[in-house]
């Protein structure tokens, strides 16, 4: 039985975007535990002592019930160099909590503060957010993401971004790339240069 991770961003007190985590959790159990009662993002949250003050990343990890959470201080990873690598065989629909494949493909890449998973020529995601890629004032996100992450989710239906292949030949047809998550808003200045960051 798998074991699956949310991860929520909470700014003095408040619990951001929740109505999107909830959909990936029920995304898991129709996929995995169709027959148990969907567990409630809401209810769990209400149960807890929320720190009321500072950025935090909650951790929430469960399978058919709730197994453990722990809330950290929020501190932003600086990431200007990304490496390819091959996505193989790897799959990574939902946001599980064993990463081991993931961090061992980071390991093998010290000249880079992040990786990019590229799947027959297709880009997908970073190890740590889903991707956007700007051209001509327009952003757009990969059509086939390594794993379902509800900012990308949000700013799809927010009609912010647009789905479609983006083909490692073709990076160079796109000025910057961001990286996007709970934790990192889609915005120039959060972007990076193309193809300057590609090691």
């Amino acid at each position: 039985m798998p074991t699956f991770l949310e991860t929520v961003h909470v700014v003095n007190g408040e619990t951001l975007h929740l109505d999107y985590h909830q959909k990936r959790i029920n995304d898991a159990f129709q996929n995995y535990f169709p027959t148990s009662p969907v567990l409630n993002i809401r209810d769990y949250f209400a149960s807890l002592d929320i720190p009321q003050h500072g950025s935090y990343r909650a951790r929430l990890v469960y399978r058919t019930e709730w197994d453990f959470h722990e809330f950290i201080p929020y501190q932003s990873k600086n990431i200007n160099k990304l490496a390819i690598v091959n996505t193989g065989d790897f799959e990574y629909p939902f946001k599980f909590a064993d990463r081991s494949h993931i961090l061992k493909k980071i390991a093998e890449h010290p000249e880079a503060d992040d990786i990019i998973f590229s799947k027959q020529g297709k880009l997908q995601d970073s190890s740590i957010a889903n991707l956007a890629f700007k051209k001509d004032n327009k952003w757009y996100t990969p059509k086939e993401p390594l794993h379902w992450g509800t900012t990308r989710r949000r700013l799809l239906d927010e009609q912010v971004l647009e789905e479609r292949d983006i083909l490692e030949t073709e990076l160079k047809d796109y000025s910057h790339i961001c990286l996007i998550n709970v934790f990192r808003p889609l915005s120039d200045e959060n972007a990076l240069l193309l193809p300057d960051s590609i090691v």
